[in-house]
């Protein structure tokens, strides 16, 4: 979707049922925040924010959730859940079901994503 210097932004596959459900990880490997350098440290705080607000924007959302898990995959990643009103799941539900397999459960398809993107490119 987009790359800082650091950093890749993409969204979350269609699977996971929820429009603006973003995936921030570094380009290089790292496991954890501890091996992040400094400079990679220092531009992920304004990078988060920069995707937080433009999700308030562009989609409305009342929340994001902001985490880091990195059980399945080996990579440090984080994940910006975002909660719009007319969503049914909040706080750990929300989480669990959009980063789990099944997904949210809405009704979301690959051109409401592709949509998301297009109006969101600008923005980034």
């Amino acid at each position: 979707m987009t790359e800082t210097t650091y950093y890749a932004v993409y969204h979350a596959p269609v699977e996971k049922r929820l429009v603006g459900y973003l995936y921030i990880e570094p380009k290089r490997h790292a496991e954890s925040w501890q091996e992040l350098t400094g400079e990679e440290q220092a531009e992920l705080p304004g990078l988060i924010a920069r995707l937080e607000n433009m999700l308030y924007k562009e989609i409305r959302a009342e929340r994001v959730y902001t985490l880091s898990v990195g059980e399945t995959v080996r990579h440090l990643h984080l994940h910006l859940i975002p909660r719009c009103s007319g969503v049914l799941l909040e706080g750990l539900e929300l989480i669990q079901r959009a980063a789990g397999p099944e997904g949210t459960g809405q009704p979301v398809s690959e051109a409401d994503i592709r949509q998301f993107i297009a109006k969101i490119k600008p923005e980034l």
